[in-house]
């Protein structure tokens, strides 16, 4: 009696590690479920502008339409600046608006955010807020969005390629600050992404942006 007990117990090892496999199976592809959200959409153009020390440049890296039928958790937005020495850039969301490159973005947003923990949906765009302290060229990478989506989280790269802006040292009282946009009929880095474009424009367009919203 005994030894068909043992036998018994035996017989169900199998069984036990089919039950085992099928659960390992399920978590792994729970985990890959969540760990893939939706991706988020890129171009290859690039902007390039142009700054004063110490005044604050806002530049639209990505933007979406009212098509975006998604709304994001925004949990972290890594900014590849070169080079960082003297340079602050920070991600804000641009809530309902859209900011090409200037340096007063007032009217143009319906709120202006901190990125980290912000939700991101139709008609938002995210804006670097980028001041040097010293003349130079900075070039920021493309941004790289850590998001959650649902019950789904992850990371993805996001927007345009790059930017490359380009910061004088200013000089009392020839800084133009008016928002006039005369002459301004370049593309601007708020319209459509559409790959291998450039942005280029004068500076004193900058201090408005008179593009239409994305």
């Amino acid at each position: 009696m005994p030894q068909r007990a043992k036998r018994a117990q035996r017989s169900r090892l199998p069984w036990i590690l089919t039950v085992l496999a099928i659960i390992a199976l399920a978590i792994g592809w729970a985990v890959w479920y969540v760990r893939t959200p939706g991706g988020l959409s890129t171009s290859d153009r690039t902007v390039e502008d142009s700054g004063v020390v110490g005044q604050t440049l806002y530049i639209k890296m990505y933007g979406v339409g009212d098509d975006f039928d998604r709304t994001l958790r925004l949990t972290d937005v890594s900014i590849d600046v070169s080079p960082s020495d003297g340079v602050e850039a920070k991600a804000m969301v641009c809530v309902d608006g859209s900011i090409s490159v200037t340096t007063d973005p007032t009217g143009q947003c319906k709120k202006l955010e901190d990125a980290e923990d912000a939700e991101f949906s139709d008609n938002d765009s995210i804006v670097l807020a980028v001041t040097a302290s010293q003349a130079g060229t900075v070039e920021i990478g493309q941004l790289d969005v850590s998001f959650r989506d649902g019950i789904k989280w992850g990371s993805d790269r996001a927007g345009i390629a790059g930017a490359e802006l380009t910061f004088a040292e200013s000089t009392p009282g020839t800084v133009d600050d008016s928002s006039s946009t005369d002459g301004d009929t370049g593309e601007r880095p708020g319209q459509d992404d559409k790959p291998g474009k450039t942005d280029k424009h004068k500076p004193k367009d900058r201090k408005k942006d008179s593009g239409p919203n994305a």
